[in-house]
């Protein structure tokens, strides 16, 4: 904690090295009741602004994240690079629903974002009472099952869901592959688009 006392014409500032099994919210909220402090707060630690070092965003080629204020930017692009360097890169408590062809979940660059509904496990029953039996990592509405990717077989088949939710919320700053908009999200797959169509019922 860092703390600032109150004295006169010049005040002092002290870091505190909190004792083992006090938090640092009792710690601040202790200070703030003493009067002779005049203010109390974490001893925060600050990085460098974000920057996306995987592969396709430090090479350019993820033009769309770029802005005009920035290192390999672009006018026409959305400008998440400059959100990126003021540390806006997502939030877990916000829900995308990738409502396009399947989701590879298990892609190494966004299976960390990829929803896991924690009210149906596998066992065959419809846990959560939601009308879609064992609907882990969403549901896929053209087949009717949870398997929301089918493209181990072939892997044209759900690479435009795939590619859309890496778009979205690829992983950034783990060195590899690309940088989504939201580097942290939770997206959940739902299928609609098979290998030539899809209906807007299932949409």
């Amino acid at each position: 904690d860092t703390i600032s006392r109150r004295g006169g014409r010049h005040a002092l500032t002290e870091v505190v090295r909190l004792p083992a099994g006090v938090s640092v919210e009792q710690a601040v909220a202790q200070y703030e009741a003493d009067p002779t402090v005049a203010h109390a707060e974490p001893d925060y630690l600050l990085t460098a602004q974000v920057e996306a070092d995987d592969t396709y965003a430090a090479s350019g080629d993820l033009w769309g994240m770029g802005g005009d204020a920035m290192p390999l930017g672009t006018s026409y692009g959305s400008g998440a690079n400059e959100a990126w360097a003021m540390g806006h890169v997502g939030s877990a408590s916000v829900y995308v629903g990738i409502v396009d062809e399947g989701v590879q979940f298990d892609h190494p660059d966004i299976a960390a974002n990829v929803w896991t509904n924690p009210w149906d496990p596998v066992d065959g029953i419809d846990n959560d009472g939601n009308g879609y039996i064992d609907d882990v990592h969403g549901w896929d509405f053209v087949n009717d099952d949870n398997d929301v990717f089918d493209g181990d077989s072939n892997p044209d088949i759900d690479s435009h869901g795939t590619h859309v939710a890496g778009t979205i919320g690829g992983v950034g700053g783990n060195g590899q592959g690309v940088a989504g908009v939201n580097w942290d999200v939770t997206m959940i797959p739902a299928k609609f688009l098979g290998p030539s169509s899809g209906s807007t019922s299932d949409a």
